[in-house]
């Protein structure tokens, strides 16, 4: 089993977020967050989160969170730098945890494109089950409009 922290990133680690934001193999899966955006949330804003998973002290994944001043905080982007290790797993189980720690928070909650099979088998596994399907619901930075699905984890169902 994979174990690892979430953490505030340093600022190496900033710029892999933001080259991985950048790569044009994820114009379609992720938005590139605004550096303003990102900066609000290493600042402690109430409302947004920057974080990165870190396993043997090396970061393998980051989640920016939104809404987190609501009932229902969103992962607004995630994302692995060590694909096929099992550290999207690890990473976003371990993030559920974290979330789930706070009494406030209801269900943890995630937009992904329809068709991204990996993605939402990774959700799916982790616990995220309650599913609503968006019709052309995003627009891609390569131009396509791209239908979601929107995706819950029930936060309860890990605090008992």
């Amino acid at each position: 089993m994979i174990t690892g922290t979430w953490q505030t990133p340093t600022d190496e680690e900033l710029l892999r977020i933001r080259d991985m934001m950048e790569d044009a193999q994820f114009y379609d899966a992720i938005a590139r967050v605004p550096d303003d955006a990102l900066s609000a949330a290493l600042a402690g804003s109430e409302d947004t989160a920057l974080w990165v998973f870190r396993v043997d002290q090396k970061a393998v994944a980051y989640v920016y969170m939104t809404e987190m001043a609501t009932s229902l905080p969103k992962v607004d982007e995630f994302g692995v730098f060590e694909r096929g290790q099992g550290f999207g797993k690890a990473a976003l189980s371990s993030l559920a945890a974290k979330i789930a720690e706070t009494p406030d928070y209801e269900k943890l909650w995630l937009n992904v494109v329809d068709g991204n099979d990996n993605a939402l088998n990774l959700y799916r596994k982790v616990g995220f089950g309650e599913e609503k399907f968006i019709a052309k619901g995003w627009k891609t930075r390569s131009g396509r409009v791209v239908d979601q699905v929107r995706m819950w984890l029930t936060l309860d169902t890990l605090r008992s």
